[in-house]
């Protein structure tokens, strides 16, 4: 069967068992691109950080710089329209594409925090579900430098104005939402003082 007709259904469970399990790295270099194109499609089968998981655990950073090159193309692609289309902060994904990467600067200008665009209301809900842990050295933000969660912070604050802003701008068009903002801006405000 043609790699381009294999579905969810008939990849997920070797997703999930390649490399540790089924196959070799050849194995899931071949699988990968049928792999990424489902979860770009939104599977509920195939799990995204554990295809994150996978590269990092198949060593992805000693790949030969065309096949490292062109599964990077994808992953900001990939990146950009999550952050178009969730309703909500994906932490596994922005890890996983950071422990892949290394590139936060990448992660972050990727991330368009206009009060108009969907990252807008995906970095209100960073800050309001994530925004503690950031500042006080708790887990989830574990596999970051410190530099970074340092570099974090500071994208946080710099997006002040967008929150001030967003705040008016919903404050008529989603009650519930803009009082969400007004909360993430008091916390962002309260706690510029103790970043690390």
């Amino acid at each position: 069967m043609p790699l381009r007709d294999l579905e969810e259904n008939d990849l997920s469970r070797y997703a999930f068992k390649a490399l540790t399990t089924w196959g070799n790295i050849e194995d899931f270099k071949h699988f990968l691109p049928r792999l990424f194109d489902i979860c770009a499609r939104g599977s509920s089968k195939v799990d995204t950080d554990l295809l994150l998981r996978k590269l990092e655990y198949g060593n992805f950073k000693m790949w030969p710089e065309d096949e490292r090159a062109a599964v990077e193309a994808f992953i900001w692609q990939w990146w950009q329209y999550r952050i178009a289309t969730q309703s909500y902060f994906d932490h596994e994904t922005f890890t996983g594409i950071y422990k892949i990467s290394g590139d936060l600067d990448k992660i972050l200008e990727c991330w368009n925090t206009n009060i108009r665009e969907n990252g807008f209301k995906i970095l209100v809900d960073c800050i309001d579900n994530y925004y503690s842990d950031l500042i006080y050295d708790g887990k989830i933000f574990k596999d970051f430098k410190s530099e970074d969660i340092k570099k974090i912070n500071s994208w946080i604050v710099k997006n002040k104005t967008n929150l001030e802003e967003g705040f008016f701008y919903f404050e008529n068009k989603d009650v519930e939402f803009a009082e969400t903002v007004s909360n993430v801006l008091f916390t962002v405000e309260k706690n510029c003082e103790n970043l690390k």
